[in-house]
């Protein structure tokens, strides 16, 4: 029997492939084992919801990185020459005031331009962390394929270290669009690299030297379900949350305290909304909280710390998914996953920061509207303002399918706007769409699979 071994160290993971059509048709293959390999916490629930007759998981100890370990990521992270970490090395020295640490970090930039350099130091960073805590695993399953399904997380890219060593073919996958010019230099080359769409893939090109004939672009496997006809009926949908299903709705995704602190924007924007003939549902972060300087975000819910509890206003349902404080430990259920479809889909606008909510509500065609502006004044640093100079969001903001609005006043204007013409900017948001979900046919998960399935069977031949 071969064996796959499917990582699943973040909890999104579960959403992203274990509940998708990708994970189904490998596991109807009878003569394959499917080994999950997740953190401790994550195992016990993994295990209830995946597990099978063929279908196992392994919990290892998703340990930070120490000694040459830890200067190895440091230096993986530093070597990525993008306007992205351009951006978040100038924000932490104006927060840490390290000048020692930014030169050092530049200097590594600098390095990361040279493309030997680049290949130096994965030949290097290999031997100095090889992921030698994986061998145990190796050598009981011997498996014929390795699917990290995260080439950016530090345990991925050890799991894909010791299977090179091993000899044993291996498939990645960039977990999500803006994880190539935002996270770290892509540390291991595999034999596959799926993507969503091929410019995520150009960039895997551009930044990690990814050889462009071993990329494959499958969609996005999830969204496989974000699709009218997977989808709560509206009047079902809207009883469930005390809405009503005559008027219309507004979707707001306030930024997690993960992004920006003291920075209450959530009751500016609400008073913005008075007026404008239209219910909001607030979708409060999956992980992390949102501060509401006072607004109760559900029925009982305690007060935040040195708040004055305020009324929460008319026509509006905060909407809580109760996530953890840590993107290891979340766990998104089909349900929930089929509740956030709801919620966009019956949406008729989306309000939303510099956050994958821009992708979710272009695939089904809402208008999107970005908040630019915060609570009060602050430098570049500490500010909302500071995400759209990303790469990924000056892409996004140069298409022109998105409003990037600088007060409260464009904002009530914009979205005004956007609920007497929701057809505005619609061909712009159909190019985020193609350029970042790629196509949504139903059939991404499936041409997952067919991509892991066509590498074991090269094998075999």
């Amino acid at each position: 029997m071969r064996t796959v071994f499917i990582t699943c160290i973040r909890g999104i993971i579960s959403r992203n492939i274990l509940s998708t059509e990708a994970f189904a048709a490998l596991r109807r293959v009878p003569d394959l084992r499917l080994v999950i390999v997740a953190s401790e916490s994550r195992a016990p629930v993994l295990l209830r919801e995946f597990g099978g007759p063929n279908v196992s998981v392994e919990r290892i100890a998703a340990r930070p990185p120490a000694g040459l370990a830890k200067l190895v990521w440091v230096v993986a992270t530093n070597l990525l020459a993008s306007s992205t970490r351009s951006i978040q090395r100038r924000t932490k020295l104006a927060r840490d005031r390290n000048i020692f640490d930014y030169v050092a970090s530049l200097f590594f930039s600098l390095l990361g331009r040279v493309r030997i350099v680049r290949r130096i130091f994965r030949a290097i960073a290999a031997q100095l962390d090889p992921g030698r805590e994986f061998d145990t695993l190796f050598a009981h399953y011997r498996p014929a394929l390795v699917f990290s399904t995260d080439v950016y997380d530090l345990a991925d890219v050890r799991i894909l270290r010791a299977a090179k060593r091993y000899g044993v073919r291996t498939v990645g996958m960039v977990r999500s669009w803006d994880n190539v010019t935002s996270k770290t230099l892509l540390s291991v080359i595999p034999d596959r690299l799926v993507v969503n769409t091929r410019r995520i893939g150009d960039e895997a090109v551009r930044y990690g030297d990814m050889p462009p004939e071993r990329i494959v672009s499958v969609g996005v496997p999830h969204y496989d379900r974000y699709r009218p006809e997977y989808c709560t009926p509206r009047n079902d949908f809207f009883r469930k949350l005390g809405l009503d299903p005559a008027k219309r709705l507004t979707l707001f995704t306030p930024p997690s305290d993960r992004y920006l602190r003291g920075d209450p924007v959530t009751p500016i924007i609400l008073k913005a909304m008075d007026g404008l003939g239209t219910q909001v549902l607030v979708r409060m972060p999956l992980v992390g909280r949102s501060e509401l300087a006072g607004y109760r975000p559900q029925t009982g819910a305690p007060r935040q710390s040195g708040e004055a509890l305020a009324s929460r206003p008319p026509g509006v349902v905060f909407d809580e998914p109760g996530g953890p404080g840590d993107f290891v430990d979340v766990h998104m259920t089909p349900e929930a996953d089929r509740h956030l479809a709801d919620s966009i889909l019956h949406s008729d606008v989306v309000i939303t920061w510099a956050s994958t909510m821009i992708i979710d509500a272009a695939a089904f065609d809402k208008p999107i509207v970005l908040v630019g502006f915060d609570a009060s004044p602050r430098p570049l640093s500490r500010s909302i303002r500071q995400y759209y100079r990303y790469d990924h969001h000056r892409a996004i903001l140069a298409s022109g399918g998105v409003r990037l609005v600088e007060s409260p006043e464009e904002l009530a204007e914009v979205v005004r706007g956007y609920l007497e013409y929701p057809e505005r900017d619609r061909e712009s948001r159909e190019w985020i769409r193609r350029e970042y979900a790629g196509e949504l046919d139903g059939k991404a998960g499936e041409r997952l699979a067919a991509c892991l399935l066509g590498i074991l069977d090269q094998d075999r031949a």
